[in-house]
């Protein structure tokens, strides 16, 4: 015993068991407290790793995002090619129901960037011969020009991957930026199956889709599928380029009571008073509907791009040089891309216009 303990024996008495009491609880307040049995812990253990197993063999992968996944079976093209190509030299590939067009808006004139399609359809209860209006679109190539749900035409036959064809109405089923995943006739937008008027249509009517896709669409990229599919056919989906569209419909017009260039040249009696711009365009849809009956130049005539030509209107502008001759100019405002100049000069003897 030390001098202190024993000075403070002295003055306090015995202090032995107090230090014992001391102690005891300084080592009850630093030992760790006993863990109590909680059946929910117990529960999640368990039901964890069962969990895991069951979405391992209940999720579908096809809705999971499979471009990191490596290789996979390709599709092949040719599967469905021969047939759908054979429904459409038959004419079994569509069914267009013209009276849907019923409900569209009436042209009285048609400019512009409207032209009308070649093809007229009666509707009931109207005694007029009527073509769909066909609307180009503006900036083109800058924005996303068309949605889901719209109705389009290509006007130019594709054969690569699956073919579009030109008498076909399209609708528009995803746009730049969507993910597109069709496999085994299962068609998928952004990870979700597509709900959609068409979609009843196709399953209603026994339709298959063909195709093979796992693809996000790019900036110039949109997918497209029959809008009037016949029953119990196969129907090929198709990415289709901007450039390969050639507008949405937007109306009709009547060949009695509407006020087109277009109208006049599938009538036969182009007799109106038109500007240069106008035979221009009227220059492009001969050529692009394959009739070739205005009079062009050689030169003319084997230009490559005269389909985009056409597509591409809002893109150019009118330049007078004289009285009796003009300048068609495209110009596209981006770097790298060269602009386009036709000439066109007013005939002596029949007053048109022609390219020069």
């Amino acid at each position: 015993m030390n001098d202190f303990k024993q000075k403070l024996d002295d003055m306090m008495g015995d202090t032995s068991e107090q230090e014992r009491r001391i102690k005891q609880r300084v080592h009850e307040n630093l030992r760790p407290p006993a863990k109590k049995f909680s059946w929910q812990v117990l529960f999640a253990a368990v039901a964890a790793p069962a969990l895991a197993l069951f979405l391992i063999f209940t999720l579908d992968s096809s809705d999971l995002l499979s471009s990191d996944q490596g290789p996979g079976v390709p599709y092949d093209p040719l599967d469905d090619l021969a047939q759908i190509s054979a429904l459409q030299k038959k004419q079994l590939l569509s069914v267009v129901e013209h009276e849907e067009f019923a409900k569209l808006p009436h042209f009285d004139h048609v400019d512009g960037l409207h032209y009308v399609d070649k093809e007229p359809f009666s509707l009931e209860g109207s005694s007029d011969a009527f073509h769909t209006v066909i609307e180009r679109k503006a900036n083109l190539f800058d924005e996303v020009v068309y949605e889901a749900g719209d109705i389009v035409r290509t006007m130019t036959n594709t054969t690569s991957h699956l073919p579009t064809y030109v008498d076909v109405y399209y609708e528009v089923i995803a746009v730049p930026g969507d993910r597109v995943v069709l496999k085994n006739g299962q068609l998928k937008i952004n990870g979700k199956p597509l709900q959609s008027e068409l979609m009843e249509r196709y399953e209603e009517r026994g339709i298959t889709i063909a195709g093979g896709y796992d693809q996000l669409l790019n900036a110039r990229e949109y997918f497209l599928l029959n809008h009037f599919p016949a029953s119990e056919t196969v129907q090929g989906a198709t990415i289709t380029p901007v450039h390969k569209i050639f507008g949405q419909v937007v109306g009709v017009a009547t060949e009695e009571r509407s006020n087109s260039i277009y109208l006049d040249y599938l009538s036969g009696e182009l007799t109106g008073d038109y500007t240069p711009e106008q035979y221009f365009d009227l220059y492009l849809y001969d050529n692009l509907l394959g009739f070739n009956t205005l009079p062009q130049t050689p030169a003319f005539a084997q230009i490559n791009r005269l389909g985009e030509l056409f597509l591409e209107a809002a893109y150019r502008k009118t330049v007078p040089v004289s009285e009796n001759e003009v300048e068609i100019r495209y110009q596209y405002g981006r770097e790298g891309v060269a602009e386009h100049v036709f000439h066109m000069k007013r005939d002596a003897e029949t007053g048109r216009w022609v390219v020069d």
